[in-house]
């Protein structure tokens, strides 16, 4: 008897890509796979295609559409199910799971014309309450990877047949891609790929399943060779006797459950390896993507007040769950800016029309807002100044630094604060790379060393900064005017270990419709004379155009530079550019010593090692000789122009 080989191709590109990337991916990959759909016509595959790519294409490219549903039609393709974002569920409040299921199955049905049965995981992320999720949803049956069988302590064998399991009596159905044959195809011979599944023939209920990315045929392994290799391993399973192509849906009719099962948390093996183990494991690790999903957690409290208003949830919302920018492991992921930036997006104009609907602003009269809460679930309160044109988020236990500033206008959506830090990775040992020692934001001040450099700075010269105000927790103290508070601080200059100096710093901060203006003071409170640079740092997020590419820019002063020149000079006016944007700039009240230099960090990526770039960073600088009570002031105003 033939065993049963299930053939799944997974089309994905995120919320957020390059045009030019998502043009090259399907000239390079989507045409060819709709090519060889129609060859073989008379063959089985499985599809499915992302929320976000599926509102790419029906946008960008209904025929190519139409043509993959027609094969759906005709019974080539069976389709299968996701989220509308792709969102990794884990991460998705519990009571909006199964709406992003239901979204997406609303969209599908209306360009389809029919329903899918099965659910692809969004990387096969699976948690064991999932079950009542997809039952809920409609769904029969969902594919993950066997690393979660064996994490769970049962044998490779049970992967070559389908499973029920269960949560609070709701079942949904289990198959399992086989690893072996996810690392041979497509790239070991036809011959040898057949060889290995045509091993378990002679077992009728014996099923193999592949399932990875379309992106393999064309786009990350050459076209032509592509082409040829799929030709040759079709062409070949049409005249096999010992595997037989079926479709998911179709092999459980025909065969059914060996019974049922419990699984551990688990993903593909890469993914294990790359988490630790457990796919949440990101969102400690990288205060970037924790950060994106505690702000969409803090938005859900404005549309859970606006639920009755708004009808539904709005779409935005769904979207801004897209997986890619949450996590990194072989492919850039959180590194890549212009996918953290499109969340932001959606996240601020579903954070809009939920103030909007409920009229947020109008309790207490001042159209402005000052919150001191936990929103990162840290412990410790964070302090949010929220307006209906700008938000200001501040953390006060790491440096009273700004780590949040999003600009809320209407098509002007952007987190200007969205930079990153330069983590530790395992690949990058041997490379000449010094992580950061603190988050790259803004407001952070310093006390440098006299002979400290730009390059130190950027390159992370260690133990250049002589105090220990640039991790310091800062109280706060508002007035009456709502728009002006006070963040204060004390602190220490140390010379060779020992304490030298006391130092007093306050920050006042005026906010205004387009931006802030920051007093800094620094006081020396008594011990050694201060000599040193005292450096206020600032890190700005230039908006990326994902139409047409066109790279970012900066003026010093009014002069142009390109966005990788290392500036040091004396300046009071930078502004960023984008093309895209209107300008971003900074402004101080009296020239100073400035670095400006393009933050990069060095990622792994599926093209090797790569330089990307995370937004512009700028310190101002000033070398003081401060007495007892000598005090250092500087005024810096951030603005959002036009």
């Amino acid at each position: 008897m033939p065993s049963n080989f299930i053939f799944i191709l997974h089309f994905h590109q995120p919320t957020g890509q390059l045009r030019y990337v998502n043009e090259r991916i399907f000239e390079n990959s989507y045409k060819l796979l709709l090519d060889i759909f129609r060859e073989f016509s008379d063959l089985k595959f499985t599809v499915h295609i992302s929320g976000p790519l599926l509102l790419y294409l029906k946008d960008n490219h209904p025929d190519w559409l139409e043509e993959m549903f027609k094969l759906g039609e005709i019974g080539t393709i069976e389709f299968m199910a996701g989220t509308i974002s792709e969102s990794v569920l884990p991460l998705v409040p519990s009571d909006l799971r199964v709406g992003q299921i239901r979204k997406y199955i609303e969209v599908f049905e209306k360009l389809a014309g029919f329903t899918p049965r099965g659910f692809w995981l969004p990387e096969r992320v699976w948690e064991p309450w999932l079950p009542e999720v997809l039952a809920k949803a409609g769904l029969e049956y969902v594919v993950i990877d066997d690393a979660t069988l064996r994490k769970t302590g049962w044998s490779t064998e049970k992967t070559k047949y389908a499973w029920i399991t269960e949560e609070s009596g709701y079942i949904t159905k289990v198959l399992f891609i086989d690893e072996k044959l996810r690392y041979i195809l497509p790239w070991s011979s036809p011959d040898n790929v057949i060889n290995y599944m045509a091993s378990y023939s002679g077992d009728p209920d014996a099923m193999l399943l592949w399932g990875s990315d379309a992106e393999k045929f064309g786009e990350w392994w050459d076209r032509e060779a592509s082409r040829a290799w799929l030709r040759e391993f079709l062409g070949k399973m049409r005249s096999e006797k010992r595997v037989v192509m079926v479709h998911p849906s179709e092999y459980l009719r025909e065969h059914g459950v060996k019974g049922y099962i419990y699984l551990d948390t688990g993903s593909y093996d890469k993914m294990l390896e790359w988490s630790g183990g457990f796919f949440r494991n990101f969102l400690v690790k990288y205060a970037e993507s924790n950060n994106m999903h505690k702000k969409v957690l803090w938005v859900k409290r404005k549309i859970d007040k606006a639920r009755d208003k708004l009808g539904e949830i709005p779409l935005d919302y769904y979207m801004a769950f897209c997986n890619d920018a949450y996590w990194h492991g072989l492919f850039g992921g959180v590194y890549l800016a212009h996918l953290r930036q499109a969340l932001y997006e959606h996240m601020i104009r579903a954070e809009r029309t939920a103030e909007e609907a409920i009229n947020y602003y109008s309790t207490n009269g001042i159209g402005f807002k000052r919150i001191l809460a936990d929103f990162d679930y840290d412990g410790v309160e964070e302090l949010l100044l929220e307006s209906p044109s700008l938000n200001l988020y501040i953390d006060l236990a790491d440096g009273g630094t700004l780590f949040e500033f999003d600009y809320k206008k209407p098509g002007l959506e952007h987190n200007i604060q969205d930079t990153m830090t330069r983590y530790r990775e395992p690949y990058l040992e041997g490379y000449n790379v010094n992580p950061d020692w603190y988050r790259r934001v803004s407001w952070r001040i310093h006390i440098w060393g006299p002979e400290t450099s730009i390059h130190d700075w950027m390159f992370n010269t260690p133990f250049r900064d002589m105090s220990d105000l640039a991790l310091k927790r800062y109280s706060v103290a508002f007035t009456e005017e709502p728009r002006k508070l006070y963040l204060r601080t004390t602190g220490g200059v140390y010379y060779h270990g020992s304490k030298a100096s006391n130092l007093f710093v306050e920050k006042e901060l005026n906010v205004d419709v387009n931006g802030y203006r920051v007093k800094y003071t620094v006081k020396n409170l008594g011990g050694a004379v201060l000599k040193g640079k005292i450096g206020i740092e600032y890190h700005l997020a230039w908006k990326i155009d994902r139409e047409s590419n066109r790279s970012p820019w900066y003026t010093v002063n009014g002069k142009g530079y390109d966005i990788t020149y290392w500036y040091t000079g004396r300046a009071n006016n930078i502004t960023l550019h984008s093309g895209v944007y209107p300008s971003i700039t900074l402004k101080t009240n009296r020239d100073v010593e400035t670095w400006i230099a393009r933050l990069v960090s060095y990622a792994r990526t599926e093209k090797g090692l790569m330089e990307m770039p995370q937004g512009l960073a700028v310190m101002f600088v000033e070398y003081v000789e401060l007495d007892k009570n000598g005090t250092f002031e500087l005024e810096v105003e951030h603005r959002i122009e036009g």
